[in-house]
C-alpha cells in the first residue's frame, strides 16, 4: 500500500511538461483559380531555427534537390492546371505523423500561421465545412488562415 501511495505522490509531484514548439516546414500547393490545396508538415530534428529552415528551403529550391525536408512535388499530376507552391517555416507545438508521398490526402485542415510564424492546425470533417468555418472567422484570423487537405494525422 505504501508503494502505491508513493507512486501516486511521485506522479503528482512530476512537473507537467508542455510540448515545446519545434520548427516545421509547411509545404503547400494550391490549384490555380480555386480554393483546393494540399499541405504537408515536414520536420527535421536538427533544424531548430527559422533561419536554418529558410536556408534549407533556399538550397532545396536552388538545387532542386531537397537534402533537408525531402519531398517530391509531382508536376505531372497538374498537367493542364497551374499549381502554386508555397513554403513557410513555422513554429509548432503540435505534432504530425510522418509524411508519405503515396498516402491519400484525405485529412481536411484549417491551417493558420500568425505574424510570429506560429502554426495552428485544426482538423475539420470536410473541405466544405472548412470553407464555411474559414468564412466565419474574424477578418484578421481569416487573413492568416486557409483550408487544405493533408495526408498526415495530428498526433
Amino acid at each position: 500500500m505504501n508503494k502505491g501511495i508513493l507512486s501516486l505522490l511521485a506522479l503528482l509531484a512530476a512537473p507537467v511538461v508542455a510540448a515545446q514548439p519545434e520548427v516545421y516546414l509547411v509545404a503547400s500547393v494550391q490549384l490555380g483559380g480555386s480554393n483546393l490545396a494540399q499541405s504537408i508538415f515536414l520536420h527535421e530534428p536538427q533544424i531548430t531555427t527559422l533561419e536554418e529552415c529558410q536556408e534549407a528551403v533556399r538550397v532545396g529550391q536552388r538545387d532542386r534537390d531537397w537534402q533537408r525536408y525531402h519531398h517530391i512535388f509531382m508536376r505531372d499530376r497538374f498537367q493542364g492546371f497551374t499549381g502554386h507552391l508555397d513554403y513557410r517555416c513555422v513554429f509548432s507545438a503540435q505534432r504530425f505523423s510522418g509524411w508519405n508521398d503515396r498516402a491519400r490526402y484525405n485529412h481536411p485542415y484549417l491551417i493558420s500561421i500568425d505574424a510570429q510564424s506560429n502554426l495552428q492546425v485544426e482538423r475539420i470533417s470536410s473541405q466544405a465545412q472548412c470553407a464555411t468555418r474559414l468564412k466565419g472567422l474574424p477578418p484578421a484570423r481569416q487573413a492568416i488562415s486557409r483550408c487544405a487537405v493533408g495526408n498526415q494525422s495530428l498526433l
